[in-house]
């Protein structure tokens, strides 16, 4: 149990911490407060500069109901956290009964095998400052965005010396001991054009005033920080030794390179008796900096029309206009480049202890091969750059607006898996009733993705010229695949 209490926190301090302390100033994608208490959709219908980064082409939608501009000040907030790693199911059963975590709690949270490992993930979106702006034929939109994701996980190995210790009836053999964790944070500045394709007056038995829309925007990537930690290792234990066989890398970028490599020029004096708290004191004023450059464009297309024929029968019981809108986009598609003394740093070494006593003796000897040698006796590589995907995404979604009333209909699936991004399917569904055609109350199902299936809901003031509305997202059950949370905030948007 020292053992590993000591390794985690010489090795975290290199990747855990660091991305967590990046996160703190600051399913992936953008969510409006509108689209989060739909069920995380809006490919089809999210408008105005949220569709930017939803789907640019419906910065063309709505002309009938809203003005021609909007303005948001703070314009939109937006996090979400969750994964099969926050199992809030499993913690409950077994962590807080007060009895000793047996086999039955790290089955139940990753499975029987020791290479069996669970993630989660966290995404921040703030748009500090956005507008929009729709003609007859075109429309558009500048917004700028902050963005932190984080991403982790750990295997059952690491688990169980974090909970169990270590004893050679569990690592008999050699197991897999292994742990990672990434954090990145950015700005963009996001500049969108949706322009009209097409126009028909019907399509006969479906609808009438049928409409096509197309969208890009391209936008500039500022990033401010990123680090990484990737430790893989296997442990076994034997009669007369211990034997922790071990690589890693991990990357920094800014003041903490320069603290890094500090500390492994001074390990090169054979007399050397300092230890790497004295060189790295990560500043939270660096992860405002600029340090690198990308670009990333979202592109969209939407079809917009009025119910007609049997469709529009089959809905006769709703009072009002009665719309369907369908569209499809890919979101984050680039990258981002840190180059701003950016480094990268790698061990690949092992441990072997052959002492007797396993709880003290072990643990004394660790601690003396960390402050001298072997966990720490990294070496920095000539890689003097960093370059990061973002969570790319494939969205297709629906919408039918029968007056008051509103369903809205998304499948989308991550082609990278990155903070929340998960290439495991995404399916959403919400619907919303506009009470006193000012409060909407807005409720949705979310399943598949990085967690268990969630429900959403919302609502608050959403008037012609002004909007400020909440949503939130919660897990009733953890078991499958992990908690989930997440809340939305529109901000301060007027229209005009």
């Amino acid at each position: 149990m020292k053992f590993f209490k000591k390794l985690l926190s010489v090795l975290v301090v290199a990747g855990v911490i660091i991305g967590w302390g990046s996160l703190a100033q600051a399913q992936s994608g953008h969510y409006s407060a509108k689209s989060l208490g739909l069920g995380g959709t809006g490919t089809a219908y999210l408008d105005t500069y949220h569709a930017n980064f939803v789907n640019p082409a419906n910065l063309m939608l709505n002309a009938d109901t809203k003005p021609s501009t909007s303005i948001g000040l703070l314009g939109g907030l937006s996090a979400t956290a969750g994964g099969p790693l926050m199992n809030i199911s499993v913690y409950n059963r077994h962590f807080t009964s007060g009895n000793v975590v047996g086999s039955e709690a790290l089955d139940e949270w990753f499975g029987s095998a020791m290479g069996n490992s669970r993630a989660m993930g966290l995404e921040i979106d703030v748009i500090p400052l956005a507008g929009a702006w729709r003609g007859e034929k075109v429309a558009f939109s500048l917004a700028f965005r902050n963005r932190a994701l984080f991403s982790g996980s750990i295997n059952r190995g690491f688990s169980e010396i974090l909970l169990r210790g270590i004893s050679q009836e569990r690592f008999s053999e050699p197991e897999p001991v292994n742990f990672s964790s990434k954090g990145v944070a950015f700005s963009e500045l996001s500049a969108g054009l949706s322009l009209q394709l097409l126009e028909l007056p019907s399509l006969p038995g479906i609808g009438k005033n049928v409409k096509v829309f197309a969208g890009v925007a391209p936008k500039y990537l500022v990033p401010h920080y990123t680090s990484s930690i990737d430790f893989n290792s296997t442990l076994q234990v034997t009669n007369s030794e211990v034997i922790h066989d071990f690589s890693y890398t991990f990357t920094t970028v800014g003041e903490l390179t320069g603290q890094f490599e500090d500390y492994y020029q001074a390990r090169q004096d054979p007399n050397f008796e300092g230890e790497i708290g004295d060189f790295v004191d990560p500043d939270g004023t660096s992860f405002t900096e600029t340090q690198g450059s990308g670009f990333g464009v979202d592109v969209g297309g939407t079809v917009e029309m009025d119910l007609a024929g049997p469709l529009k029968s089959a809905f006769s019981w709703i009072g009002g206009a009665k719309k369907l809108r369908v569209g499809l986009s890919i979101t984050d598609i680039g990258s981002i480049t840190y180059d701003s003394n950016a480094g990268q740093f790698s061990a690949n070494e092992t441990f072997t202890w052959d002492g007797i006593d396993i709880e003290d003796g072990l643990s004394d000897n660790f601690a003396d091969s960390v402050r001298k040698e072997i966990y720490q006796n990294y070496e920095p590589s000539g890689n003097k750059e960093i370059t990061e995907k973002l969570p790319t995404k494939l969205n297709f979604g629906a919408q039918l607006q029968a007056g008051k009333l509103g369903f809205a209909f998304d499948v989308q699936k991550g082609l990278y898996e990155t903070g929340m991004n998960s290439s495991r399917l995404a399916i959403g569904l919400g619907a919303e009733y506009k009470l006193f055609n000012a409060i909407p109350l807005r409720a949705g199902y979310r399943t598949g993705g990085l967690t268990s299936s969630s429900i959403t809901v919302g609502t608050g003031i959403e008037l012609r010229n002004f909007e400020f509305t909440v949503a939130g997202l919660t897990v009733p059950n953890s078991e499958s695949r992990g908690s989930g949370i997440g809340g939305a905030w529109s901000g301060l948007v007027i229209r005009f």
